[in-house]
């Protein structure tokens, strides 16, 4: 992800009122748009380009940026799932995002809206 990139939830919201507003082609369009991005990119390697423009994260400690962009790909993909009603793929995708980081905000804010539904 890059410092401009368009937060993942905020394709997931746009997918859930273009759903409320009737237009459902255009819902699934987003949702699929997660989880495609999501299956695409989930083995890829990831380095910091150091000649980048800027990082999306402050980075204090070393991480292990690979693992962290598949904790990104799971989420994305959870999203994408929750949002076609597919609870069992995104249930799977949140706990696969939270085993890895268990402080994951939107890995827990929506695996809680998927349990209250």
């Amino acid at each position: 992800m890059y410092y401009n990139d368009q937060p993942a939830e905020l394709i997931l919201y746009e997918g859930l009122a273009s759903r409320a507003l009737g237009d459902e082609d255009h819902a699934r369009s987003r949702f699929y748009k997660l989880i495609s991005y999501g299956e695409k990119h989930y083995y890829d390697q990831v380095k910091i380009d150091y000649f980048a423009v800027s990082l999306p994260d402050l980075q204090l400690f070393e991480s292990d940026l690979t693992v962290s962009n598949r904790a990104h790909c799971e989420y994305l993909i959870a999203l994408g799932s929750y949002g076609l009603g597919d609870e069992a793929r995104a249930e799977k995708c949140f706990d696969a995002v939270l085993k890895i980081d268990n402080e994951h905000q939107g890995a827990l804010l929506h695996r809680r809206l998927l349990e209250e539904k």
